[in-house]
């Protein structure tokens, strides 16, 4: 399934006209859509300037919007005067709220349009709640529709990627990474997915290929391939980069457990017979590109190495 207009792109501009429009039709200008993942709520597409920004990210347990969806009022003309936000850290500085939630195609909640005020609401009744629900339920419905139409661009895209392997490992090779790459940078970028990157590097391959030759440093590459399509789950995607470089593209872990995510991998590793030092980053929207993400997985990679031979 393919569309002329790509479908990440069409939610993003959707987004962005509801939060501008609110923006300039209600007391409150600041507003975002935001997504809600792996224990945070992040502001992926916002309007304003001010109490939130693009990329900002709050623990969801101590939102605004977390109390709104357990049952709490939509509009806060003054949430130091409103029980149910009075205590979050934020109640101070964000005086006014306005939300509701935007639910995908399962009728789980993907996240929350939202407005916000550093000042309390003179007249409540200058926000149209009525019609915030509204463009929460559109939002939905095209999120729908864009990851309806996602899933399907996604799926020739892996395909693509995954036909470009490598001769000697078999995992994907490094123009399929490019793909991987791009495609994840639309999904950070539109939906606010969150994406992480490791960055591992095979020890000793060169002594191998020196003293006991090409054959057996081919056969040290092929163990660690073995070892990392076992560590993969269905979240993550291996590639090798070049030489003795592999990768690992990651969706949907959240940045608490990444460590532990990726020390599977290193695990894996051992337990195969391949030493090896990994790096990882985590990119969102706001934040570093994935590319930057590679940058930095690449970096703390090699802080990793010079630590092991140091020690």
């Amino acid at each position: 399934m393919t569309s002329d207009v790509p479908a990440p792109d069409s939610f993003t501009e959707a987004a962005r006209r509801v939060v501008g429009y609110l923006a300039r039709r209600t007391p409150l200008t600041n507003w975002s859509v935001s997504r809600v993942a792996g224990g945070e709520q992040v502001h992926v597409h916002v309007h304003g300037h001010g109490l939130i920004g693009t990329g900002d990210r709050v623990r969801w347990d101590d939102t605004f919007c977390r109390q709104m969806t357990l049952g709490a009022g939509h509009v806060v003309p003054d949430s130091t005067l409103d029980a149910s936000y009075a205590g979050l850290p934020d109640s101070p500085a964000v005086r006014a709220y306005v939300g509701y939630p935007i639910r995908d195609d399962h009728g789980d909640l993907f996240g929350i349009l939202c407005g916000v005020g550093d000042s309390p609401l003179p007249d409540p009744a200058a926000v149209d709640d009525d019609l915030v629900e509204t463009l929460s339920h559109l939002l939905a419905s095209h999120l729908a529709a864009a990851r309806a139409a996602d899933r399907g661009r996604r799926a020739e895209l892996l395909a693509t990627a995954l036909a470009d392997t490598d001769a000697l490992t078999g995992l994907m090779n490094r123009r399929g990474w490019d793909g991987l790459v791009a495609d994840a940078q639309e999904r950070v970028d539109a939906f606010g997915d969150p994406v992480a990157v490791a960055v591992l590097d095979i020890d000793g391959l060169k002594e191998v290929n020196d003293t006991a030759g090409h054959e057996a440093g081919d056969e040290l590459l092929r163990r660690a391939a073995d070892a990392l399509r076992l560590a993969a789950t269905d979240r993550d995607r291996v590639a090798r980069y070049g030489g003795d470089e592999f990768v690992v593209l990651s969706n949907n872990v959240p940045v608490t457990e990444l460590t532990a995510h990726y020390a599977r991998f290193v695990h894996a590793l051992n337990q195969h017979g391949v030493e090896a030092s990994l790096g990882h980053a985590f990119t969102g929207p706001g934040e570093r590109t994935v590319r930057e993400a590679f940058r930095q997985a690449d970096a703390a990679m090699y802080a990793v190495k010079r630590a092991r031979r140091a020690g």
